[in-house]
């Protein structure tokens, strides 16, 4: 059986989803969160709610369930005074270390054509793929339409793989929280402790330098290895042994299809080469050194990383852009995410039937491909239906009771 649903009514439904959600979900949050600002936007409203703060998860859950929110986060600055509506008065005693990976950053994704982003107008469906303001048809102001195809999300995924390694091995951190962003890419959380928790922003921007790589630093790099600085040795491979940089490189190099003495020589287990070797090697380096380059480069958000008062989305909290769990993914085990509809619903069992309002291209939602007409009315899960009702391209009309 379904229910009718006015068209004003239709957050109520979310106000109620989310809210039996928050009374019960898992919310991963500092052990210290009591000294951390909490934030959030309000299912009704475009403003937010700063400045709170809480002494216990269940003061938390209790406003969270009175005062549902579209958006859950906390600061990644610690406090004295976290609910000190000044921020020069918070009295800042330090902060994580968050890195923010989006798929609509990765080149990869750009050249697959693995985005789409359009212009659309509600009132009569038009569309567009260039940068205007109002609807030629109607003079309704234009809507913008951003999606992320699922492959890219994965693609964001191995890029997090690499950032773990980076962050365990190269600077030796060990307190990490890796999520889901519930909508188009993941969170890493590095939890600092005194005195690394003071770093300044300058010297996050060189840990962000050192992470993703920009063009100057890749020529320099480039550059030495290849022995453009006139070595009279022939230059050999990095070592997977070797640290920093060159341990990285080493690591891409053996996903490569190279050949087996070089293989070797990469990890540790060929002596001396000959020059034969040698030269066969530097081939090799030579080859695949620019593709290794854009590899090893981690595409992350440089003003996240930089900003010691970020507001972290909460894991485990819903993301509504999209209406998704922005989950935590358990123990660094990036292996166990998936964008199976079921993980990334609050609610299980539950449809909605909607109108699409809008035509629309194939797309890739979660783990299914769907492709619709304006006009057209269809029964969807729950994950698949409010992705395209809070992108703002299709009308919730019922939902099953």
């Amino acid at each position: 059986m379904y229910n009718s649903i006015s068209s004003q009514n239709w957050l109520k439904v979310y106000e109620e989803i989310f809210r039996r959600y928050y009374s019960r979900a898992n919310l991963i949050l500092p052990n210290d969160f009591y000294v951390r600002e909490i934030a959030l936007q309000p299912l009704y409203s475009e403003n937010y709610v700063r400045h709170l703060s809480f002494s216990t998860i269940s003061e938390l859950r209790k406003t969270i369930t009175e005062k549902v929110p579209r958006h859950l986060y906390y600061s990644s600055a610690k406090y004295r005074e976290p609910a000190n509506t000044s921020m020069d008065e918070k009295q800042w005693m330090g902060s994580d270390l968050i890195f923010d990976i989006d798929a609509n950053d990765i080149r990869e994704c750009i050249v697959e054509n693995g985005i789409v982003t359009f212009k659309f107008c509600r009132t009569c469906g038009y569309i567009t793929y260039n940068n205007i303001k109002n609807c030629p048809k109607c003079s309704s102001e234009l809507l913008k339409f951003e999606h992320v195809d699922s492959r890219c999300i994965y693609r964001a995924l191995h890029y997090l793989a690499k950032l773990i390694d980076i962050i365990e091995n190269d600077f030796d951190f060990n307190m990490l929280k890796a999520s889901f962003s519930g909508n188009r890419g993941f969170h890493l959380i590095v939890e600092l402790i005194p005195p690394l928790d003071k770093m300044d922003p300058e010297i996050r921007r060189e840990i962000v330098s050192y992470i993703k790589l920009d063009e100057s630093i890749t020529t320099y790099i480039k550059a030495r290895l290849l022995g453009h600085n006139h070595r009279k040795a022939l230059p050999l491979p990095p070592k997977i042994n070797e640290g920093g940089i060159r341990r990285r490189i080493a690591k891409e190099l053996l996903d490569m299809p190279i050949d087996d003495v070089t293989k070797r020589y990469i990890v540790g287990q060929f002596g001396k080469p000959n020059f034969s070797d040698a030269l066969k090697m530097y081939k090799v380096l030579e080859h695949y050194i620019g593709d290794v380059m854009k590899r090893i480069s981690i595409p992350i958000d440089p003003k996240v990383t930089v900003d010691v008062t970020h507001l972290v989305r909460v894991p485990n909290s819903i993301n509504g852009k999209t209406g998704w769990i922005a989950y935590n993914i358990k123990k660094l085990d990036i292996s166990e995410f998936s964008m199976d509809h079921s993980l990334l619903s609050p609610e299980e069992n539950i449809k909605f039937k909607i109108r699409i309002d809008v035509d629309l291209p194939k797309l890739e939602i979660a783990d299914a491909s769907f492709s619709f007409s304006r006009g057209e009315e269809i029964v969807l899960e729950y994950v698949y239906a409010s992705y395209l009702v809070f992108k703002g391209v299709a009308t919730l009309i019922n939902v099953k009771s």
